[in-house]
């Protein structure tokens, strides 16, 4: 979670444009869990439907001229793709283009998740006791977005001859067979009981694992590690 952007002027902005993608959506945004992006390119907040439904609105903004591709339309991509995925991701429930100036704004509603990510961070700081359910769940989740035929890429060849040597220190292996993965998953984009996978903008094929996530985890890997999952390239 981010703090307000450090520029009033985007602060301000921002939460205009969120007021009025409300308006637009006719839902009624609730005071406290405000969620600010990176740089203030997002804001979030709890709503609910003119029916009553539990919602959340995040408003993210870009420069009209890259207002397109994987990170912009990864949350509508993803419904298209999975819809809610048995329940295992939080369904998009509507979206709203606007254009000012020279900035573009979406809004995306989804249905709200109230139970508590496992960890603020991405790197667990504490223990957890997860039940082999939970890893069961988790592994047959994965399973389904696998199966998923995408032109969507998460991390392209180039950016692996690139980052594996730089940070690992050995050659890129060439990549033969893809897969759809989430390709943003860590403990902060999970939840416990029941487990939901969050924050599906970056999704999209990566280098298919030798063998299923079903068969990996050993009990002692399982109180601390999620599968793995990379990083995805830059936008």
């Amino acid at each position: 979670m981010y703090s307000p952007p450090p520029d009033p002027g985007t602060e301000q902005r921002m939460r205009a444009r969120h007021a009025r993608a409300a308006q637009a959506l006719d839902v009624r945004v609730e005071p406290g869990g405000e969620f600010w992006g990176w740089a203030g390119r997002t804001l979030g907040a709890p709503a609910r439907t003119a029916t009553g439904q539990r919602a959340w609105l995040r408003r993210v903004s870009s420069p009209e001229d890259k207002a397109s591709g994987k990170l912009w339309d990864g949350a509508l991509d993803a419904q298209h793709a999975f819809g809610d995925l048995d329940g295992r991701r939080p369904a998009l429930l509507a979206v709203h283009d606007a254009v000012d100036d020279t900035t573009a704004y979406r809004a995306e509603l989804s249905a709200r998740v109230d139970q508590p990510v496992l960890s603020d961070d991405p790197v667990l700081q504490h223990d957890l006791q997860l039940p082999d359910s939970w890893w069961q769940d988790l592994a047959g989740a994965l399973e389904k977005v696998a199966a998923v035929d995408t032109d969507r890429v998460a991390v392209r060849q180039q950016y692996m001859d690139r980052a594996i040597p730089e940070f690992v220190g050995i050659p890129a292996p060439a990549v033969t067979r893809w897969s759809a993965a989430h390709s943003d998953l860590h403990w902060a984009n999970l939840t416990a009981a029941p487990l939901r996978l969050l924050d599906w903008e970056g999704w999209g094929a990566l280098r298919k694992a030798s063998t299923p996530p079903r068969s990996t985890p050993t009990r002692c890997s399982r109180r601390t590690s999620p599968p793995a999952s990379a990083p995805p390239s830059p936008p």
